[in-house]
């Protein structure tokens, strides 16, 4: 356990050596804003969150995966991987450490976007209930697309093919669920249920289903076993 928060440690004050940590939290706040501003916080508008969480769920669509994309791959180019792996944390430990240390950055920048909860409160009568129900199903997007994200970050060669998998994986798996509709009703039904963005909608809406919740959960432990054992796999050979 220590190795493993060791690792997360780590990568997580790696995030905010570089620049590109900050840029990334600053377009975010920027664009959220944006948004906010133009599409929520206005005259007759509804007080909700939703609008702003809907959007920032398909902006992490492209921010998960810059997080995660030098996860791995990054410390094979590097040469730090031999070391690492020669440290006492088991190849699960070196997984679930990166994966929290990203999941913490995407806490991060959730948090950037409370001033606008702030505004709502302010100038509004939001449902409390319904904004915490949305941000839980955004960090639940986001975790299974960093999840997902570190697959891509072991089994390719650099950042930029980690970085394209990821997004082209989930984008993939959306035009399929809408073109799954013209094939039939049990398709349709079965990438329904694989497809994040979708539930994402019941969270938004103030609907926290268990179902839901297993399904998150359930999706990112799948990822990050796959991670591991094609990690083990690696090192056995």
């Amino acid at each position: 356990m220590r190795g493993l928060l060791t690792i997360a440690q780590r990568d997580f004050r790696a995030l905010f050596y570089s620049p590109s940590g900050y840029v990334v939290a600053a377009l975010f706040a920027l664009i959220s804003g944006i948004v906010f501003m133009r599409q929520v916080f206005l005259p007759g508008q509804p007080a909700s969150m939703s609008t702003l969480l809907d959007f920032d769920a398909l902006l992490l669509l492209f921010i998960c995966p810059a997080l995660t994309m030098r996860s791995i791959c990054e410390e094979r180019r590097q040469g730090t991987w031999e070391l690492l792996v020669a440290a006492p944390p088991s190849m699960w430990g070196i997984v679930a450490g990166k994966y929290i240390a990203s999941f913490g950055f995407l806490i991060v920048l959730l948090l950037l976007t409370m001033p606008c909860v702030v505004l709502l409160e302010v100038y509004g009568r939001p449902d409390p209930g319904e904004i915490f129900s949305g941000y839980l199903g955004v960090a639940c997007v986001g975790g299974l697309y960093l999840a997902s994200g570190i697959v891509a970050s072991t089994i390719a060669g650099s950042q930029t093919i980690a970085f394209l998998l990821t997004v082209f994986f989930w984008i993939l798996v959306g035009l399929a669920r809408v073109g799954a509709d013209l094939l039939g009703p049990g398709l349709a039904d079965i990438l329904f249920a694989i497809e994040p963005y979708s539930r994402l909608q019941d969270f938004t809406s103030g609907l926290i289903d268990t179902a839901n919740i297993i399904y998150f959960l359930a999706g990112i432990l799948m990822f990050l076993m796959i991670s591991t054992a094609i990690l083990e796999l690696g090192r056995r050979r």
